[in-house]
């Protein structure tokens, strides 16, 4: 019996998280000009915060650039000869 208890709670958390992640995409695909606001930590710090806004296309590119220069970095690494 216990088991199966488990079993359906689990399955019901990855169903919710599945309905999040489908909630959140459609959100997010609905208006890409829609401004999203984000706190962000500041650096040395463990109050301080920052507070950046910007559309929702702006936040996909910077993201994108993002994965971009980490890909170049981690490619790059063993070219050093290190």
């Amino acid at each position: 019996m216990r088991i199966v208890t488990l079993g359906l709670g689990a399955l019901a958390m990855v169903a919710a998280t599945a309905s999040v992640a489908r909630d959140r995409k459609a959100e997010t695909n609905a208006d890409p000009d829609k401004i999203i606001c984000k706190s962000e930590q500041n650096t040395g710090s463990r109050l301080a915060q920052t507070k950046r806004c910007m559309s929702a296309r702006d936040w996909a590119a910077e993201k994108a650039t993002n994965q971009q220069d980490i890909e170049r970095i981690q490619a790059n690494r063993y070219k050093t000869g290190n």
